[in-house]
């Protein structure tokens, strides 16, 4: 399931503490899954990446991608 679909309004803060705005643009995961081998349990279906969010922030100041 995806949390952000395109088109959703976000905002998020900077690291300088300031609020942004903006609309997702598109969605990814990344592989970044680390699979327990002592785990037989586990169904690998399952497992998912960090979901990487790119925004076009409002007002013109370009697009960001963020984790």
């Amino acid at each position: 399931m995806n949390a952000f679909p395109n088109g959703t309004r976000v905002f998020f803060w900077t690291a300088a503490g300031e609020i942004k705005y903006g609309t997702v643009q598109s969605t990814s995961r990344l592989a970044d899954v680390n699979v327990c081998l002592r785990c037989p349990t586990l169904v690998a279906d399952n497992l998912q990446g960090t979901q990487v969010v790119v925004v076009a922030v409002d007002g013109g100041e370009g697009h960001r991608s963020l984790p």
